[in-house]
């Protein structure tokens, strides 16, 4: 380096550069310097970042050695300052035993780019204390030192350094080059501590799902036993007050409903899990509920879980289960003042399961229940889509409706206008459409304020015979139920 090109700060400037004889007189004392050196946070943060054991770095060792290679210096190093000793995550130019064991006992300049937090140029260590007192001048020939300290999170936890063996001043250039590689490795830091944060939140995620897993799975085995209770109670019912055979008959459909669903919900479950989980859960279960009640909940999981060789199965009547969920929601409309009824005329197939299928259907009917008034009619309807191929199934309401800014988020999971007559999750909608998406559908939903709102899937005919219709892009005409 020439010495038109050497660095020169101006005497006294507060520059985040700064030469030994600008920097000796700024120094805190020893004990001050050793407190910095042990304080908690930073040495929790620089062991976080791996720079207090003995692993090497790839990322740091790879800057090492390229400004030892372009400052043309005998000796490169990324030193940080633990409790006891320095850590080198790398260094280059040493022999035996330093390059072996990468720690250093004692005061180094490490210390002091430190405590300075600023980049520090020393042309000649022996010109002045405490620079000439410093331990690796003897020990390690250190005649010149250039440190760039490296900071995470605003705290100093390490510094890119170079040293010579002879009195040498250290050009602009390649302070610049310094600077920029230590810039290098505190972005590297940073995408690191990003990169563990992610991974700690997919944890946390995870064993989220894994506690929502467990309650359900414990729900699930639970409700075995009453419903099992139900079935058998009914049965005593139906022999003992054969007057009352259409009220009991209406309370075995919706207990057989119950069981479909749980059915449905359990196969989904067992769907997710890996099949020797699966039977090691189900092996425990078997030995802690009665006989019958285990078996029902199995038989419910084989007939509705998928198939295992990943076949689908046979396609549902969707209009046969559509009368299923207008008898099931019938107690909930008399209760609250509403008539129920339907328009079904699809005479479609759809390749869902039939407990989804019920449990997303009469999910929409106590939707739209909840936001009619008294006194008001909800409808329940299939057809054939005017696109040959494509069948349908609506649900519409006259109740207070939604503005369109409404409809344009009503999909969205969690969201809730707060109108309704009863609490709402604001998942219904977002399931809805996530079924209908899933059975290689679409969901709609149109609304006017005031005047009701109509929500409609529509499907694939999966009939027998029925060609496989063609992407479903632009919803076609349908006419608006009566």
């Amino acid at each position: 380096m020439s010495a038109d090109a050497s660095f020169r700060p101006t005497p006294g400037a507060d520059l985040h550069r700064i030469t030994g004889a600008q920097a000796a007189p700024l120094l805190p004392s020893e004990a001050d310097i050793d407190r910095a050196a042990r304080a908690p946070a930073r040495l929790a943060l620089t062991a976080a970042l791996g720079l207090l054991d003995r692993d090497m770095d790839e990322a740091v060792a790879h800057a090492v050695a390229l400004v030892r290679k372009l400052t043309r210096a005998p000796v490169s190093f990324f030193g940080a300052v633990g409790p006891e000793v320095d850590h080198y995550k790398s260094i280059e130019g040493v022999d035996a035993p330093l390059a072996e064991t990468r720690t250093m006992a004692g005061r180094t300049f490490c210390h002091y780019t430190h405590a300075l937090g600023r980049t520090l140029a020393i042309e000649d260590t022996r010109a002045q204390a405490p620079w000439r007192e410093v331990p690796t001048v003897r020990t390690l020939g250190v005649a010149a030192y250039l440190g760039v300290p490296v900071r995470h999170q605003g705290q100093v936890v390490g510094s890119l350094c170079v040293i010579d063996q002879v009195p040498r001043r250290w050009g602009e250039q390649e302070i610049d080059l310094l600077e920029a590689m230590a810039q290098s490795i505190e972005r590297e830091f940073a995408l690191r501590a990003a990169l563990r944060v992610a991974r700690e939140d997919m944890q946390r995620q995870a064993e989220l799902v894994l506690e929502r897993e467990t309650l359900v799975a414990n729900v699930l085995h639970d409700l075995a036993t009453p419903m099992l209770s139900l079935q058998l109670s009914l049965a005593m019912l139906r022999k003992r007050h054969p007057g009352e055979a259409d009220a009991l008959a209406g309370l075995g459909h919706a207990t057989d409903m119950l069981r479909e669903l749980v059915g449905a919900l359990n196969g989904r479950r067992l769907a997710r899990r890996d099949a020797p989980a699966a039977a090691a859960s189900d092996a425990q279960a078997a030995t802690s509920v009665p006989f019958g009640a285990v078996s029902a909940a199995q038989q419910e999981a084989e007939d509705t879980a998928p198939a295992q060789d990943g076949t689908a199965a046979a396609p549902l009547a969707l209009d046969a289960v559509l009368v299923d969920v207008a008898r099931m929601v019938q107690p909930i409309a008399a209760r609250d003042g509403l008539r129920v009824q339907t328009h079904l005329d699809s005479g479609g197939h759809v390749a869902v399961g039939r407990g989804e299928l019920l449990r997303v259907a009469g999910n929409l009917l106590n939707n739209a229940m909840k936001f009619s008034r008294p006194g008001g009619t909800v409808t329940l309807a299939s057809g054939r889509d005017a696109q040959p191929g494509w069948v349908w199934m609506a649900v519409r309401d006259e109740g207070v409706g939604m503005t369109p800014e409404e409809v344009a988020v009503c999909t969205d999971r969690g969201y809730s206008n707060g109108k309704g007559r009863a609490h709402s999750t604001g998942l219904g909608l977002a399931i809805a459409r996530q079924f209908a998406e899933q059975g290689g559908g679409a969901l709609q939903v149109s609304s006017v304020v005031d005047r009701g709102t109509e929500v409609i899937i529509r499907w694939p005919d999966s009939g027998p015979g029925v060609q496989s219709p063609p992407h479903w892009g632009t919803p076609a005409q349908t006419a608006k139920l009566a």
